[in-house]
């Protein structure tokens, strides 16, 4: 399985980058989880173009309102099942971000100074996993962490 089908955009400001929560509770596999904001790549779609779409349905990022500076990965989910392309872009002004999909329930930039070494932390849904709590009981593990350390350390942060 070497294509890539998934996709998410790692929107910088600064040294923030805006996280979706998925809706917690909900009977979603995803509930309670931190993530970039992203999902699944449409037949005839690039990894840019989905990613793009996503921010848009899950955080109302208009997609001009961002400039893509590149693409890093593939990573992969922990169990490997799904290779995700990361577009990393920055805003071209002013955002009003906020939950749009109802599948989202929070909008939120975290600085990248927070994602530190991971630790056994619990997850209001999964239990104990291995990841970093963040502000407002919101815990960062899996692969988004994964992504946001690898992409800390790119940084020099």
């Amino acid at each position: 399985m070497n294509k890539v089908q998934a996709s998410v955009l790692l929107l910088e400001w600064g040294i923030h980058v805006l996280v979706v929560r998925k809706k917690c509770p909900s009977p979603s596999p995803w509930a309670c989880d931190v993530a970039l904001p992203g999902g699944r790549i449409r037949s005839g779609e690039t990894p840019i173009e989905a990613a793009l779409r996503e921010a848009w349905e899950e955080a109302w990022v208009p997609p001009q309102s961002v400039e893509v500076t590149r693409t890093i990965g593939p990573f992969q989910t922990l169990r490997g099942r799904v290779r995700i392309a990361v577009v990393v872009a920055r805003p071209q002004g002013p955002l009003d971000t906020m939950p749009r999909d109802p599948e989202v329930d929070a909008a939120i930039w975290i600085p990248l100074e927070l994602i530190g070494e991971a630790r056994e932390v619990e997850h209001p849904v999964r239990g104990k996993v291995e990841g970093i709590p963040l502000p407002g009981g919101l815990v960062l593990w899996g692969v988004t962490y994964r992504i946001l350390r690898a992409y800390r350390g790119v940084k020099g942060i």
